[in-house]
């Protein structure tokens, strides 16, 4: 995201400096969460593609304060997700794709679900003075929180899912898959629908295994895939497993917690088994226009990492060291169009 001229005089500013960009980078990034997050919760775009409205009109419909309406429509609007038809909003072509939760495409979970962000950015100050970090995992089993995370999540993994089952390699005759951490199970899913025999188990925490058990014998994969709640640092994982995955998992932990998981992992698996892990690394070893600056997806996400869950992104090196440590071959890097800012890793326990 950056600050950008929409008028000549704008942009001349902007270019010469005579603009401070400061001022317009703290607040916008403000509006745009802003405005998206309480369109999607409060549910004007679903109520807006069922019947065009006035924000009069809306304002009504929702039981909402007219001015408030007004106001955010015009901001929505602005963003590109809604437009006038004779004088009545109606969702974009944008907003249709990715805010209905009609959409195959609807991001809408995860869109609301950035809410409970604000708070946690909010104290990044204190965390700096030595403030405690907030572990939203944490949560208790039955927080409402679970559902909206672990659905927003799901929402994104159904995009990179089938290109991961693709680009994972699978050992003739394997049978079982062992999914640390996987909440929804959509991943293990995709897994074993591209390879028939193949059975998986989903460990992961009381509050998300609920909401993935629901996800997955919704869609009717309950065949395939079965939820065990635990906790990825302490679980009974068992024996015998052909395939490992721990996606997404690893800026949640510690570097000793890390390599404590991959030896347990190890064990898991037969001679042989593969372990795939996909994760935002912060050398990721792709081209950069600005080759001496962070990478800016890198050092956001893995500030918002240490805020909730007092880890970080980490480097492919260290994860080499990792799993040279817990009796993994040096893993082989492969690039995922759906998700291309993350890397996915596999190696082969010795």
């Amino acid at each position: 995201m950056v600050v950008r001229g929409e008028t000549f005089l704008e942009r001349v500013a902007l270019r010469t400096r005579l603009a401070p960009v400061p001022a317009f980078e703290s607040l916008a990034g403000m509006a745009l969460s802003g405005a998206l997050i309480a369109g999607v919760r409060l549910g004007l775009f679903e109520e807006l593609a069922r019947r065009p409205a006035t924000a009069d009109e809306l304002a009504s419909r929702l039981a909402l304060r007219t001015d408030t309406t007004r106001l955010l429509l015009d901001g929505i609007e602005a963003l590109g997700y809604l437009r006038r038809r004779r004088g009545r909003y109606v969702p974009t072509r944008r907003a249709r794709r990715w805010l209905l939760s009609a959409s195959p495409r609807s991001v809408a979970h995860f869109v609301a679900s950035h809410q409970d962000y604000w708070n946690w950015w909010a104290s990044l100050p204190d965390v700096a003075r030595g403030g405690t970090v907030v572990d939203h995992h944490t949560a208790a089993t039955d927080d409402p929180y679970w559902r909206e995370y672990i659905m927003g999540q799901y929402e994104l993994a159904r995009f990179s899912a089938p290109e991961l089952a693709a680009a994972l390699p699978v050992p003739d005759g394997a049978r079982r898959v062992l999914d640390v951490g996987g909440g929804h199970g959509w991943f293990a899913a995709q897994l074993c629908r591209r390879h028939p025999g193949l059975r998986a188990t989903v460990v992961d925490l009381p509050g998300s295994a609920a909401v993935g058990r629901e996800i997955i014998r919704t869609a009717g994969y309950g065949h395939l895939v079965e939820h065990r709640e635990g906790d990825a640092r302490s679980a009974d994982f068992g024996s015998g497993y052909d395939v490992a995955l721990c996606l997404n998992l690893i800026h949640h932990l510690q570097p000793d917690e890390i390599t404590a998981l991959f030896r347990r992992i190890h064990a898991a698996l037969r001679p042989g088994g593969v372990l795939a892990v996909l994760d935002l690394f912060s050398d990721p070893g792709r081209s950069h226009p600005h080759p001496h600056r962070p990478d800016a997806a890198a050092s956001c996400l893995g500030l918002l990492f240490h805020l909730t869950s007092g880890a970080s992104v980490y480097s492919p090196g260290q994860l080499n060291e990792w799993l040279r440590e817990a009796g993994f071959t040096e893993p082989e890097r492969t690039r995922l169009r759906r998700i291309p800012a993350q890397s996915l890793y596999v190696a082969i326990a010795t």
